[in-house]
């Protein structure tokens, strides 16, 4: 607005020259003037004038472009900057994890080590490879809000339920002398809402994880209240508090290595960035409340849209049926590391699998043998891929259950689900029990 304002000053002071220019022209001093010698004097001045006024705008206006050209410049440099000094950090992030996964697998081949150290080091690698993943499902969530590669899919989902299984997963793993409490603003019935369940639990587990992190005694508070038709979340804690200043640069990207109290935590700074996209895609907005040493409350709101559905959404565990391993399952994946570790996880159980590498190999297994009724289908496969092998087995096999089993995006998942007919998808890498409950779920 400030740019388009100088921009109307320059054009209204040259209009103002041209009027004067008009007003004095040489035709209406000739009829007030007659005197020679006093018109070529008032001339040179006009000209003068005219130099002068015209030199000035000129100058105001290169003044104003030098002043937008530096401030873009320094912009740049502090984005190069900051982007220097986040890659240094995610460097550091990334080999942390690493080093625990390569160094605790390489003493795993030690024979000698008791059953309580070979227990121990997988844990430690266990450990290790969700924080890695975490890493890198940040950095990709990142990227596709700064793309706009993203979207927000509305569906009924019980808020009640989605807070209270954060509460279960987070309270046993608190540090001693903190304390963590659960505030819910509405009934069962009033809390099944439409909205994004995926987004919404993401924004709360980066939020959460915070006050964790820097929280080392008091307490965590995290819930939501009803506000005319907005639901405000809220998740304060008694940790070290963050400095005023701050208040606006911490929901940027990169910005975590600016800060440097955080230096003394992991992460690398691009949750409080991500909780922004996700709220904005949400309708919403965000904010913090802080003093430094004193504890911080982050806010968020999101639309209040009740679900035309009231009964309350059971977890898959108590809800889907017992394991049927008479089921045959076909297994379409390339990649022979993760072909043994589903293999070894569905033998176990006792299923008969079947496996193709390809796509058409895919489809002339399903012709060949009948008694398969689950897929689980990798997409980028050689040959032919598994989107158009879903759509071939769908058009001649309606009932086949297609399980998705990828490494894409979860909005490129939706479009999968909605263009090739996909029963449900898998993003990897997946758990044994995500792996054992998808199919729990799809089992006739």
């Amino acid at each position: 607005m400030s740019q388009l304002k100088f921009e109307y000053k320059i054009t209204a002071a040259y209009l103002i020259v041209g009027g004067l220019w008009i007003l004095f022209s040489d035709e209406v001093l000739f009829s007030f003037i007659q005197d020679p010698v006093l018109l070529s004097e008032i001339q040179t001045y006009k000209g003068w004038f005219y130099v002068i006024i015209t030199a000035a705008l000129f100058y105001s206006f290169l003044t104003k472009h030098l002043e937008k050209l530096r401030y873009a410049e320094m912009k740049a440099k502090e984005s190069d900057r900051l982007q220097s000094a986040f890659l240094q950090n995610i460097s550091h992030e990334i080999r942390t994890p690493m080093n625990g996964i390569i160094g605790f697998s390489t003493l795993l081949n030690n024979n000698q080590l008791s059953d309580n150290q070979k227990q121990h080091y997988l844990e430690i690698i266990t450990q290790s490879s969700n924080q890695l993943l975490g890493i890198i499902n940040d950095v990709l969530d990142i990227s596709l809000i700064e793309t706009g590669n993203i979207q927000a899919f509305n569906e009924s989902f019980s808020l009640n339920q989605l807070l209270d299984e954060l509460y279960y997963e987070r309270n046993p793993f608190m540090k001693d002398g903190v304390s963590l409490t659960l505030s819910k603003g509405l009934s069962e019935a009033q809390s099944t809402i439409m909205s994004d369940e995926r987004k919404v639990r993401q924004i709360l587990n980066n939020l959460l994880n915070n006050a964790i992190k820097f929280t080392d005694e008091g307490f965590i508070n995290f819930g939501y209240q009803h506000k005319n038709y907005e639901l405000e979340f809220f998740v304060h804690d008694s940790g070290i508090g963050i400095a005023s200043d701050l208040h606006d640069k911490i929901f940027n990207r990169f910005h975590k290595a600016e800060i440097e109290i955080t230096r003394l935590y992991e992460g690398i700074g691009l949750g409080l960035a991500i909780c922004k996209g996700n709220v904005n895609l949400l309708g919403g907005r965000i904010w913090v409340e802080s003093v430094l040493t004193k504890g911080s409350a982050f806010y968020f709101t999101i639309p209040y849209l009740l679900s035309k559905r009231t009964e309350i959404k059971e977890s898959s565990e108590s809800n889907s049926p017992e394991i049927n391993p008479t089921i045959h399952i076909l297994v379409v994946e390339d990649d022979q590391t993760n072909y043994q570790y589903i293999e070894e996880i569905l033998t176990t159980l006792g299923y008969s699998i079947y496996r193709a590498f390809n796509g058409k190999e895919a489809v002339e297994l399903c012709f060949k043998h009948r008694k398969i009724k689950m897929i689980l289908m990798d997409i980028k496969l050689p040959v032919m891929n598994g989107l158009e092998a879903t759509k071939l087995i769908k058009k001649e096999f309606p009932d086949m259950i297609i399980i998705a089993q990828t490494a894409f995006t979860e909005n490129e998942h939706i479009k999968f689900d909605r263009d090739a007919g996909f029963d449900g998808y898998l993003s990897k890498p997946f758990s044994k029990e995500q792996l054992i409950n998808m199919i729990k779920i799809h089992e006739k």
